[in-house]
């Protein structure tokens, strides 16, 4: 009986495994953050007006800000799936260990009850 209770958890464990490798990775939810654009070009340094340049300029900076705020919107959805990770991580943690506690417990009182009996 002690075979087939290690047997049995063996495979279920093994089984569970395979089903992780297995299964496709999951879809990304969408962020829901600002979309990330693309940075404006520079002007030609060699034929650019000052009143051009003074407007690149000042569409780089308006770039750079909505940029820096789509990052720091990004950083903080980082740093909450992160926690939520952490969180189901040690739920999972935690569950493995009782269960394999509970089952430690419960082939203890299989044994007890064999050698009550007297059969192993």
């Amino acid at each position: 009986m002690r075979t087939l209770i290690a047997m049995t958890m063996a495979v279920a464990l093994s089984a569970g495994g395979a089903l992780a490798q297995e299964a496709s990775a999951p879809a990304v939810p969408p962020s829901a953050c600002p979309a990330f654009t693309p940075a404006p070009d520079a002007p030609d340094a060699a034929s650019a007006t000052a009143d051009q340049m003074r407007a690149a300029v000042q569409g780089f900076e308006a770039w750079r800000v909505q940029t820096q705020a789509t990052l720091d919107c990004r950083s903080a959805e980082v740093t909450s799936l992160n926690a939520q990770s952490e969180a189901r991580t040690n739920e999972y943690r935690a569950a493995q260990a009782d269960n394999a506690a509970r089952a430690a417990a419960f082939q203890a009182q299989l044994d007890a009850f064999r050698a009550r009996m007297g059969r192993r």
